[in-house]
């Protein structure tokens, strides 16, 4: 595993996940681009890319790498920058999912509605998390090009 190797990988999945979240969030707020990815059976590939691309990230720590080659890419500065944008995204998430709970109609509440907010929390979520992960990637490619 490299820093370049590293950054492709969260690089890939968060943008995807940035895709989905920024698509669902149109649709759900009515700004529909046409589309119909909600229709389809490929909402599922942004929890895919997470769940390949954190399994290929432990199984190279683990089994493919060096202790050399894991000591650089996860050191503390790397831990640091880590907690860093973690505490952010939730920070940011409880912020966004505080607004979307404010900004309901509780006077006419619907199972549809209900469904529409739980929508909506997902989607920033997989927004937040997606948009950190493409910044936590700009670092590794940034180590990538200074190593």
């Amino acid at each position: 595993m490299t820093f370049f190797k590293r950054f492709l990988v969260l690089f890939t999945c968060g943008s995807v996940q940035v895709f989905f979240a920024t698509y669902l969030l149109l649709e759900l707020f009515g700004f529909g681009l046409g589309w119909h990815l909600a229709v389809h059976n490929i909402m599922f590939v942004p929890g895919v890319l997470v769940f390949l691309g954190s399994g290929y990230l432990t199984i190279s720590y683990y089994f493919l790498s060096d202790d050399a080659s894991n000591n650089a890419l996860y050191d503390e500065f790397t831990a640091l920058r880590y907690y860093k944008l973690a505490t952010a995204g939730y920070v940011i998430n409880g912020i966004g999912i505080f607004m979307l709970y404010s900004a309901q109609d509780w006077s006419s509440w619907s199972f549809e509605l209900a469904n529409n907010m739980i929508y909506q929390i997902a989607a920033f979520a997989w927004l937040t998390f997606g948009a950190l992960l493409v910044w936590f990637s700009v670092g590794d490619y940034r180590e990538s090009k200074s190593g």
